[in-house]
């Protein structure tokens, strides 16, 4: 049973035994209300018909209140997890390009040395773009839900501008403080300016993912980079 390890998994399938749930709460109250509306006809008791409105009303408020909002929750639950990774990122056809070059070993972005040198494990995409603490983390996945209504509404442009510059302490979570990176002499030299944002690691490091003209339909690269994944 290692998908109860799982837990994406383990939310797919609450989503779908809740919806299924719902749905049979639904017809069972459609099948009690006609059952119930017969009984009252035959047998005129007071406290039968008083029996079977509380019942329906349980029902009722089980079917479309409880259950629903169980599904719901799990579902944007689904979603706030699924952000974290990369083949949530991929998914959307504008992040498609950023995705292909961070998986390309030929490629010299920062994020593909990053991705080639296995510097990050996992979430890569999730661990570069969320700002420290957990603010940042419900930031970034607030982020993610974002570009997803965005993306599926159409309400985009192509290709797509980060709305904020990026934030250099996300580099130093992982960088400051290591022997390797307190060995160059320019990290020290320029720590100041690291430090409050002033300066950015692109400067010296080279672009993070393709230009904004390589993304841009009609460039040279443009279809190497949206091509679609295995």
């Amino acid at each position: 049973m290692n998908w109860l390890l799982d837990l994406p998994t383990l939310v797919k399938v609450l989503g779908v035994t809740s919806c299924v749930f719902g749905i049979a709460l639904c017809y069972r109250l459609i099948r009690v209300g006609r059952d119930s509306l017969s009984r009252d006809k035959m047998v005129n008791l007071r406290i039968a018909s008083i029996s079977a409105l509380t019942f329906n009303k349980l029902l009722a408020f089980m079917a479309f209140i409880v259950v629903a909002g169980m599904s719901v929750s799990i579902a944007n639950y689904h979603v706030f997890s699924g952000v974290k990774e990369v083949r949530s990122c991929n998914s959307c056809h504008v992040m498609r390009p950023m995705v292909n070059d961070m998986t390309d070993p030929s490629s010299e972005t920062l994020a593909a040395r990053h991705f080639s040198n296995k510097w990050i494990s996992s979430q890569q995409c999730y661990t570069c773009h969320t700002d420290y603490g957990l603010a940042g983390t419900l930031k970034a996945k607030m982020d993610g839900y974002r570009h997803l209504a965005r993306y599926t509404t159409g309400t985009y442009t192509e290709p797509i501008a980060s709305p904020s510059v990026y934030n250099t302490d996300n580099c130093m979570q992982c960088h400051a403080g290591t022997r390797k990176f307190e060995m160059v002499s320019s990290h020290i030299a320029l720590r100041k300016g690291l430090s409050d944002g002033s300066l950015s690691c692109l400067n010296c490091h080279g672009s993070a993912h393709p230009t904004r003209a390589q993304r841009t339909p009609g460039h040279p690269d443009y279809n190497d980079l949206m091509k679609q994944g295995d």
